[in-house]
């Protein structure tokens, strides 16, 4: 099978092909970290239990729980942004931190990509985002990029 390496504009995002692999990729990765997470969990709470010392490992131990509640409260679901939607071509720059999205309704999304994807999106200058909602939020991606970027609408 071969996977497209853009989004389709026509018909609704959720049903793109572009789209299913994405969140299949995203599913993938989640199930890693949370893997990876279960196993760190019980190594310290072994730590916990048969350490000589027992403060620092239950110091780690607090530690962990509260970055990983407070990772789980921090992540949207994308696909209730992209239900009923469809992906739009976008011309895109970088601004102080921010894409700049042009076309007849210019937006400024703060969007949570690394430098690398930064610079292939710099290169390009060419997106496929949703519409925001009525909050902001919307999802964008990039050609070659197989990621769903979440991202909220500033005002200019």
């Amino acid at each position: 099978m071969v996977v497209p390496n853009k989004p389709s504009t026509e018909g609704s995002a959720l049903d793109d092909e572009w789209t299913r692999y994405c969140l299949e990729i995203a599913g993938r990765r989640a199930f890693g970290w949370v893997v990876l997470g279960v196993l760190a969990f019980v190594g310290q709470l072994l730590l916990v239990f048969l350490a000589p010392v027992p403060d620092l490992p239950l110091v780690l131990l607090v530690f962990s729980t509260v970055v990983l509640s407070a990772a789980l409260r921090r992540r949207r679901p994308a696909a209730p942004i992209l239900a009923g939607r469809e992906w739009r071509y976008v011309r895109v720059h970088w601004r102080n931190g921010l894409l700049v999205v042009h076309g007849e309704r210019p937006l400024v999304l703060d969007i949570a990509a690394g430098p690398l994807a930064r610079g292939r999106i710099s290169r390009h200058r060419r997106a496929w985002l949703v519409p925001p909602d009525r909050a902001g939020n919307t999802v964008v991606t990039f050609r070659g990029i197989p990621h769903l970027f979440p991202a909220q609408a500033r005002r200019r």
